[in-house]
């Protein structure tokens, strides 16, 4: 299993917002024929920082599940645009973001 990862830095305040445009407008950009899975997360905590609640970001991570890493590519090629298209409509352009590609062990 390969997963195309996209972490994002989310201002507190827009938390609400940006799981709402996860849970429905991004979910439908990201269809594709080959993807297995969707999910949205998010960090809980850093072990030993007591202060890591209190802080005005938090990281959000949207994962795409395929089969394989040509796969996330051509999600890549295909959607990716229209994606964060996407999120500049919700959240404004030049998100604070890093995509990678993981795999399942």
């Amino acid at each position: 299993m390969y997963i195309f990862n996209i972490t994002y830095v989310i201002p507190s305040k827009r938390k609400d917002s940006f799981i709402e445009w996860a849970k429905g407008e991004a979910r439908l950009s990201a269809s594709f024929d080959k993807l297995r899975d969707y999910k949205i997360i998010t960090v809980a905590a850093i072990p030993g920082d007591k202060e890591f609640a209190k802080q005005d970001e938090k990281n959000f991570s949207v994962q795409m599940h395929f089969d394989s890493i040509s796969d996330c590519r051509e999600w890549n090629e295909k959607c990716f645009h229209t994606f964060m298209e996407s999120y500049a409509k919700w959240h404004g352009p030049n998100p604070l973001f890093f995509a990678t590609i993981l795999k399942e062990l």
